[in-house]
C-alpha cells in the first residue's frame, strides 16, 4: 500500500532528436530538470479498538421481563489490539539526484511528485487514495426517552417503568410481525415504505431494549510508526511501542503496557557491488533515465503471544540504481514509463 502523493507535471515540447543526457547533480552546474530517486520508509500501522460497556437503567430486570441472562451489570472498558498493516513511503534520496537536459528529447516530458521524485515519463502518474493518519469510529445510540409513552413517563417507580417499557418492546415486536405478515391495519404502500417503517421500529426497539441489556460503544484507533531501513540494518525484537488493555497505545518506555516488537531482515534479493568492486569500476556516462531495482525485506510485527503481520516489502535502499537506455526516448520512440515513487522501481513501461 502506498501513501498518496500530489503530482506536479513538468512538460517540455518534443521537437527533433537529441540524446537523453543525465548527469549527477551539482548545485549551479547543471541545466535541465533535476529529479530524485527515492529512499523507502516503511510505515507500520497498528490498529486497536476500545470497547466500552455500560449497564442499562433496568439491568436487574432484564431476566424477569425479557429473559436476558447476560445483560451488562457493571460499567467496563478495555482495549484490544486488532491488527497491523504496512505502507511504503518515498522520500527524496540526497545521494540519488540527477538532471535531465531539456534538449528536445522525448524523455524531457517528465512527471515529478511534489518532493521532486521521478514519477513518470511521457504519461501521467495514477493518483492513489489518501489515508488518514488516525481513524476513529464510535457507535451512536438514540435516547430511549424519545420513545416513552405518557404512562411510562408518569410511572411511580423504577420497577413499574421497567414493566411498562418491557410491554412497549413487545408491542413494537408485534407491530413488526404484523407488517411482515401483511396483517397490519396501516400497511405501507410499497416495499420502500415498508422498509423505512421496519427500520424505525428496529430503532425504537433497540433504544428501549438497551435500558435492560446495556450498550456497547467502540472506538477504533490507528497508530502509525515510520521505519527508515538502511543497508545492514537488520533488526530483531526491536520495540515499536507498548500496548495496554486499560490505556491502549503507550510509549515504548511506559511499563504499563506490554511491548509490541518488530523484526526487519534484508532478503538480499538484489546483488549490490562491494566497496572494492565500486573502486575498480570505470565511470560510466549516464545517458538515459536512472531508476531503481528495489531489494526486498521481510518485516514481522508481533507481541509475546501473537503474530500481527509478516510481509515482504520492496525497499529502494536495498537495491541498485540502473539506467533506461537513451534509445527508448529518441525521435522514433516516446516510451511511456510509470515509476513507483516509494521504491523507485518501474510499475509499467510501454514502448511506442
Amino acid at each position: 500500500m502506498k501513501r498518496a502523493l500530489f503530482i506536479l507535471i513538468l512538460t517540455t515540447a518534443v521537437s527533433g532528436y537529441a540524446q537523453t543526457e543525465v548527469n549527477a547533480f551539482f548545485s549551479g552546474a547543471n541545466e535541465g530538470v533535476t529529479y530524485h530517486l527515492p529512499d523507502t520508509k516503511i510505515e507500520i500501522i497498528l490498529k486497536a479498538t476500545c470497547i466500552k460497556k455500560s449497564p442499562g437503567e433496568f439491568s436487574r430486570y432484564a431476566d424477569r421481563y425479557l429473559r436476558v441472562k447476560d445483560a451488562i451489570k457493571e460499567a467496563n472498558s478495555y482495549w484490544e489490539l486488532t491488527g497491523a498493516e504496512t505502507a511504503t513511503i518515498g522520500t527524496p534520496s540526497p545521494e540519488k539526484m540527477f538532471t535531465v537536459k531539456l534538449n528536445g528529447s522525448n524523455a524531457s516530458n517528465l512527471t515529478l511528485d511534489e518532493q521532486g521524485i521521478i514519477a513518470a515519463i511521457n504519461t501521467s502518474y495514477p493518483a492513489a487514495e489518501e489515508n488518514s493518519s488516525v481513524a476513529t469510529a464510535t457507535q451512536r445510540h438514540t435516547d430511549a426517552s424519545h420513545y416513552m409513552t405518557e404512562e411510562m413517563l408518569q410511572a411511580s417507580s423504577t420497577a413499574k417503568l421497567a414493566e411498562l417499557t418491557a410491554k412497549e418492546i413487545y408491542a413494537i415486536r408485534e407491530s413488526k410481525l404484523a407488517i411482515t405478515r401483511g396483517q397490519s391495519e396501516n400497511m405501507p404502500k410499497d416495499g420502500q415504505a415498508m422498509q423505512l417503517m421496519l427500520d424505525e421500529l428496529d430503532k425504537q426497539e433497540m433504544a428501549l431494549t438497551e435500558l435492560f441489556i446495556g450498550r456497547t460503544d467502540t472506538l477504533t484507533q490507528e497508530m502509525r510508526i515510520l521505519i527508515e531501513p538502511r543497508e545492514n540494518s537488520d533488526t530483531t525484537k526491536a520495540v515499536l511501542l507498548r500496548f495496554s488493555h486499560k490505556l491502549g497505545f503507550v510509549g515504548k518506555d511506559n511499563l504499563a503496557g506490554e511491548p509490541v516488537y518488530y523484526d526487519f531482515r534484508d532478503l538480499k534479493t538484489v546483488k549490490r557491488p562491494t566497496a572494492e568492486e565500486l573502486k575498480k569500476r570505470k565511470p560510466i556516462k549516464k545517458e538515459g533515465i536512472c531508476y531503481t531495482i528495489p531489494g526486498k525485506a521481510e518485516i514481522e510485527v508481533y507481541t509475546h503471544t501473537r503474530k500481527l503481520i509478516k510481509e515482504e516489502i520492496p525497499v529502494a535502499q536495498l537495491g541498485t540504481t540502473e539506467i533506461l537506455s537513451k534509445s527508448l526516448f529518441n525521435k522514433n520512440n516516446a516510451t511511456k514509463v510509470v515509476f513507483d515513487t516509494a521504491t523507485g522501481g518501474i510499475i509499467s513501461i510501454e514502448k511506442r
